[in-house]
């Protein structure tokens, strides 16, 4: 079985051309998404990738501690993550594009605690539910 440190540099890269080949111009007509808009599986890929984008923050701060906790991930996970995230998308490009407007503003808000301060007890914080960008 392949590491999970070694999977997840893949499945990160695989998911943002899923995004971009959902259409050209999507993102100007997405639905601009909170997270209460989600349903229970978009809410659930979201928060994985949050954290797995937290565990990767973690990793590049402290290998060794990063390597643990993205093992950790890959057995809870399992091998079957990427079918799973497949099979979870939305089929519809505007909701795909919208889970990833509402994920951009998420990871945006969390810039300052990835880059500054990535610690692994950020692994189980509340995701932050960012305004659309029209409402800033």
């Amino acid at each position: 079985m392949t590491p999970l440190k070694h999977r997840v540099p893949v499945l990160v890269p695989f998911l943002a051309v899923v995004c971009l080949t959902t259409g050209p111009g999507c993102a100007r007509r997405s639905e601009t998404l909170q997270l209460a808009d989600l349903t229970p599986t978009e809410k659930l890929y979201v928060e994985r990738f949050v954290t797995l984008e937290r565990a990767r923050a973690v990793a590049l701060a402290d290998p060794d501690r990063g390597d643990v906790l993205l093992d950790s991930l890959g057995r809870v996970w399992s091998d079957s993550a990427l079918e799973w995230t497949l099979h979870t998308l939305p089929k519809e490009p505007r909701r795909v594009a919208g889970m990833y407007g509402l994920l951009s503003r998420i990871l945006n808000a969390e810039n300052d605690s990835l880059v500054k301060a990535p610690l692994p007890r950020r692994l189980r914080a509340p995701l932050p539910d960012p305004p659309p960008l029209s409402a800033r």
